[in-house]
C-alpha cells in the first residue's frame, strides 16, 4: 500500500510557479585539522535556488533534552539543492547560515521507505 501524501514533483512544482523564491545558495565544506581540532569553513560557488522562506520570533522550543532555540529564518528547500547544515543563505542582500536542516519524508510504502520531499533548515542571521 502506498500512501502519497506529497510528491517531490507537487513540492517542486508549487516553488518553481507559485510560493518560490529565487536566493542564493553557497555550500560550505567543513574541515577538521588533524593537529590542533580546529574546525574550518570554506565557501563554495553559490548558486542560484528557489526556497520557501518564513521570517521567525527569536524564541525557544522545549524538547524532551533542553531547550533548543529557533533560528531568524526557516526556509523549504528542494532536496535536490543539497542544502546542509553550515550552507550560507543570502535573502534580501542578508546572510543567512543553516544550524539545522532535515529532510522531509512524502511517500511512504508497506516496506517503511521513504522518499524525501524537501528539506526543512533552520536558519540563523550571521551578516
Amino acid at each position: 500500500m502506498t500512501n502519497n501524501i506529497l510528491t517531490v514533483a507537487d513540492f517542486d512544482a508549487i516553488l518553481d510557479d507559485y510560493a518560490g523564491r529565487t536566493l542564493s545558495h553557497t555550500p560550505v565544506t567543513k574541515t577538521v585539522s588533524n593537529i590542533t581540532g580546529e574546525e574550518t569553513l570554506t565557501d563554495g560557488t553559490p548558486a542560484n535556488i528557489k526556497c520557501y522562506v518564513m521570517k521567525t520570533g527569536q524564541n525557544f522550543d522545549y524538547k524532551e533534552y533542553g531547550f533548543i532555540e529557533k533560528g531568524d529564518m526557516v526556509a523549504l528547500c528542494k532536496v535536490a539543492d543539497s542544502v546542509q547544515i553550515n550552507s550560507k543563505i543570502t535573502v534580501d542582500s542578508e546572510v543567512f547560515r543553516v544550524k539545522e536542516s532535515f529532510k522531509v519524508p512524502g511517500v511512504f510504502t508497506s516496506s517503511t521507505t521513504a522518499t524525501y520531499v524537501y528539506t526543512v533548515c533552520n536558519l540563523f542571521l550571521i551578516q
